[in-house]
């Protein structure tokens, strides 16, 4: 009887743990399906658009921002330093558009002709 009951105890126990490691192998496996091995999104989702604007950067308060001659909005830029030396002046603004954040993540900044 004491045998029947440590071995009914044993599978009960060894049921707990295999369904914890199911439980972190499946979670582990729904990160990993969307991120590479240090983090990053995977190559098959969708990449950031790169787009171009064409507006005047001015000093608001103490960043600088882009204001979008065609669209009429103003975007926060994350590249400062960049920013600092196209103030007053038309440009031209390649980056990503961060819209939900309204900021344009800069790749680079040229003047405009």
């Amino acid at each position: 009887m004491k045998i029947v009951l440590r071995m009914v105890t044993l599978i009960f126990l060894c049921s707990i743990a295999v369904a914890a490691v199911a439980r972190v192998s499946k979670s582990q496996f729904a990160r990993t399906a969307n991120q590479d091995q240090i983090g990053r999104p995977a190559k098959h989702q969708a990449q950031a658009k790169i787009q171009t604007f064409v507006g005047t950067i001015a000093k608001t308060g103490n960043e600088f921002v882009f204001s979008d001659d065609a669209a009429k909005h103003v975007y926060e830029l994350d590249d400062q330093q960049t920013a600092s030396r196209f103030d007053g002046k038309k440009v031209r603004v390649t980056g990503v558009l961060d819209a939900a954040n309204m900021i344009i993540r800069v790749q680079s900044i040229e003047t405009a002709v």
